[in-house]
């Protein structure tokens, strides 16, 4: 079995190959512009990791990325992120809308049987548009949209429509996850690229400035976003049949409290936070619960509560730039 991961290597995408890996699976990492810094150390499995030069915006570029390498499933994460999206809006369209379809097309026409697409929390609004017996939010609520992230959002909206229709019309196994804001060492981009700036830098002793202190968010690590991919792509389709997309879930806290674990952790680490009184960061809720997961799936995340994974990110970050691991 050989999975395509197009946006193979940001963040979530070299996590999820370093698993896949693991297990002797080969991989092919789609992208248009590789982050080799990000995935050098997989280069250890030889051929089974394959890197592909390409555009999600081409189908010819991916069905012929997925004959040349017998690609039998395919994971979907590339995609403009973010408040980016407000700023070239006809750009992130064809990227996240169209890049979309031309990945579903390419699975119909090559045969291939299940597609796993990141959707997002930005489909639901900000946690004061729900009742507090709606939250932790599940699945099932009325979706708003992020209000600070309406292209981002509404087309991860349509996409989740999208692969609903070729899993109804064409048979093929879709659906994916809702991340909540995903932290990890080297994240750069998109609405949780303060996590990078607050724990990264602060773990080889930089001095750090972040912003939104007193907005509450919903966080994930990294590496427990890849285990719940890894399990719908083992999930017998039967359960992607009765729900197509999950939330991760994530620890709540603001952005405040998450500087507070960093420096608890590493005590002499300069943090300045500021806040102009922000609730919530681009109108996405902080209450988001994983229990359908656990429930469908048996999957329960590992790193919870923050600490956790705060301390798993600072541990990667020291071991990457040559430093020794933060004492016990």
């Amino acid at each position: 079995m050989t999975t395509l991961i197009t946006g193979g290597t940001g963040l979530i995408g070299a996590c999820l190959a370093e698993k896949l890996l693991s297990r002797d699976e080969p991989v092919v990492l789609f992208d248009l512009a590789a982050a080799e810094w990000r995935i050098a150390p997989l280069r250890v499995h030889g051929d089974r990791l394959q890197v592909v030069r390409g555009d999600v915006q081409s189908l010819v570029e991916l069905l012929d990325v997925v004959r040349a390498h017998g690609v039998t499933s395919i994971v979907h994460l590339a995609y403009l992120l973010g408040v980016e999206c407000n700023t070239i809006p006809e750009r992130a369209t064809r990227i996240n809308v169209l890049g979309t379809l031309n990945v579903l097309e390419a699975a119909r026409l090559s045969g291939i049987e299940r597609v796993l697409l990141a959707s997002s929390i930005a489909v639901y609004g900000a946690d004061e548009q729900y009742s507090p017996a709606q939250r932790p939010l599940r699945e099932d609520v009325p979706l708003h949209v992020a209000s600070g992230l309406p292209i981002y959002g509404g087309g991860k909206l349509f996409l989740e429509h999208v692969a609903a229709t070729y899993a109804e019309q064409y048979g093929i196994t879709t659906g994916g996850l809702r991340p909540s804001i995903v932290y990890g060492w080297g994240r750069e981009r998109g609405t949780s690229a303060f996590t990078g700036e607050l724990i990264d830098r602060t773990a080889v002793g930089e001095p750090v400035r972040v912003g939104f202190g007193d907005a509450r968010v919903s966080v994930v690590y990294v590496e427990d976003v890849a285990e719940q991919f890894l399990a719908l792509l083992d999930a017998d389709r039967r359960v992607l049949a009765r729900r197509r997309f999950f939330n991760t879930g994530g620890d709540t806290c603001t952005v405040r409290e998450m500087a507070g674990v960093v420096k608890r952790l590493i005590p002499d680490a300069r943090i300045e936070v500021t806040s102009a009184g922000e609730r919530d960061i681009a109108g996405l809720p902080a209450s988001v619960s994983d229990r359908s997961l656990e429930e469908e799936l048996g999957y329960k995340r590992t790193f919870t509560p923050l600490e956790a994974g705060v301390r798993a990110q600072v541990a990667v970050a020291r071991a990457r730039a040559g430093l020794p691991p933060l004492p016990l």
